[in-house]
């Protein structure tokens, strides 16, 4: 399967970011792509107020996801995208939409890990979302016979969700994120998106927003940590090709996953 990520700065003006997303899609699905991840906050600029998000995501989530479907259909590609929906209270949720190539919205995953670090309190705008049984909060999409486990940003720092998803049969793990640029964040970010396809033996896609806000380096990743492709600095699109037989071989090599000795009890 060939499968792509997008990066691109979300702005203040969602039709805009809509546009920039539909002419990302049409890119990938011009490559053979059959799978498109976008960046976190792809609807609307993650550094907008709280009463901002509130009103863009109660007046806005559902059109932009319209047109994110129309192009879906269009193009023939699923869609992994961030969004930011109605919580019923005064903090919106920020979610990731997938979005199936008949249009569908496909499922859905609310980000558990708020950004409170490094100076940043993501949890003054957005909820923490609920945690369910059988952590059910955590998605694991199947898309023709491969299965996808969506995680968002700061997840990337807690190794126990991607092993949740890993559990749950994800072949390939998908960090949507605006890595926010720092000291050293973009060897934090490289490191662990290479740690988290090396320790669960599966695919990485890693979306990001760019420079100068966030880190860029938008990435996709084999199980073994090696790069397929990505995008350094500028607004871009790359495509590789997945492939469940190089799964196979790598967990047939390196069996780690039949190796644990420790499990995640169940909420």
């Amino acid at each position: 399967m060939k499968v792509s990520v997008s990066q691109f700065k979300s702005t203040a003006d969602i039709s805009v970011n809509l546009k920039t997303s539909i002419e990302h899609i049409k890119q990938a699905a011009a490559e053979g792509s059959r799978v498109i991840g976008f960046p976190e906050a792809s609807m609307v600029a993650f550094e907008s107020s709280r009463d901002e998000l509130r009103a863009y995501a109660e007046s806005s989530s559902t059109w932009f996801l319209e047109g994110i479907a129309e192009a879906a259909v269009a193009h023939c590609i699923d869609v992994f995208t961030g969004v930011y929906e109605p919580s019923g209270e005064e903090r919106s949720s920020n979610v990731f939409v997938h979005v199936n190539s008949k249009g569908e919205i496909a499922g859905r995953y609310e980000k558990v890990h708020l950004y409170d670090a490094f100076s940043f309190q993501e949890s003054a705008k957005n909820r923490h979302a609920p945690q369910k049984p059988d952590h059910g909060e955590v998605y694991v999409a199947q898309i023709d016979g491969i299965k996808f486990g969506i995680l968002n940003c700061y997840d990337l720092r807690f190794p126990e969700i991607a092993r949740i998803a890993v559990d749950k049969g994800a072949d390939v793990l998908v960090y949507g994120a605006g890595w926010i640029a720092g000291s050293l964040k973009e060897l934090h970010w490289e490191t662990l998106l290479r740690a988290r396809a090396i320790e669960n033996t599966c695919f990485v896609l890693a979306p990001c927003q760019p420079p100068p806000e966030s880190v860029g380096m938008s990435m996709i990743l084999d199980p073994s940590g090696l790069l397929l492709a990505g995008v350094a600095e500028k607004q871009g699109v790359c495509s590789a090709s997945i492939d469940l037989d190089r799964l196979r071989e790598v967990r047939e090599v390196l069996p780690c996953l039949q190796h644990r000795r420790y499990r995640i009890a169940s909420a």
